[in-house]
């Protein structure tokens, strides 16, 4: 593979890079991010409080039920009390009856504290739906701006692309699959010259002397190092 065609395909893709990052970049990109990052935030908050608010109800169910259960075990007793004729008996029965009546209190007082969770909890899911509504405004809103700098950035865009294709054509597959995973990688730029006949011009890494054979007789090899392309100037 010709060394020209490679280094042309990294300087088109490099120009590419820098319209891709200028729109990165762009005021309109961070506000849209900074909106879409809000709108994604208030979703995920409206699910955890959904989730929370069926946990919160199961448990006041529960309360309810025990309570309900607790006084009907009470008017039961306190029915039987007249029916005690000796003082054992209404010793057993009064304090029973006063240990219904502390767990009816503290039941009372769990499901008054559920009771203010549920209320903070709605108020919290409110607050939550109005800020996703207004972000989801303001995001349509400023997408608009977004769409406007990306399709000034289009046909300079489309025209690199479409010449990196045609370049892509005289590239062989292990060159392509290389370069493409360093590009993922941030790895740029990701063909380099070696240095001084025995240094990755990328990291600066000395090479082994088998690693500098093999480039004597290839178009270029992957450093061992930091994996750049390495070819011989």
């Amino acid at each position: 593979m010709d060394l020209t065609v490679m280094l042309e395909y990294q300087d088109l893709d490099r120009q590419l890079m820098k319209l891709e990052n200028s729109l990165l970049q762009s005021d309109a990109a961070r506000e849209y991010a900074q909106c879409k990052a809000t709108v994604t935030n208030a979703q995920e908050q409206v699910v955890k409080q959904n989730r929370d608010a069926g946990e919160m109800i199961k448990q006041m169910e529960a309360l309810i039920a025990e309570y309900d259960a607790l006084q009907k075990e009470l008017a039961e007793m306190e029915s039987a009390v007249p029916e005690v004729t000796d003082i054992n008996g209404a010793e057993f029965f009064t304090r029973n009856i006063q240990k219904l009546i502390n767990q009816l209190k503290n039941l009372s007082q769990e499901i008054s504290k559920m009771s203010a969770r549920i209320v903070e909890l709605n108020q919290a899911h409110a607050a939550t739906m109005a800020t996703g509504k207004e972000a989801a405004k303001k995001l349509n809103a400023v997408k608009v701006k977004y769409d406007e700098e990306r399709a000034k950035l289009m046909p300079e865009a489309q025209k690199l692309k479409a010449a990196l294709a045609e370049i892509e054509k005289k590239c062989s597959e292990k060159f392509l699959e290389v370069y493409k995973r360093l590009r993922k990688q941030k790895k740029l730029p990701a063909i380099v010259p070696l240095q001084d006949g025995r240094s990755c011009g990328g990291c600066f890494m000395e090479l082994a002397g088998d690693a500098i054979v093999k480039l004597n007789s290839e178009p270029f090899i992957e450093c061992p190092d930091c994996g750049r392309i390495l070819y011989k100037a």
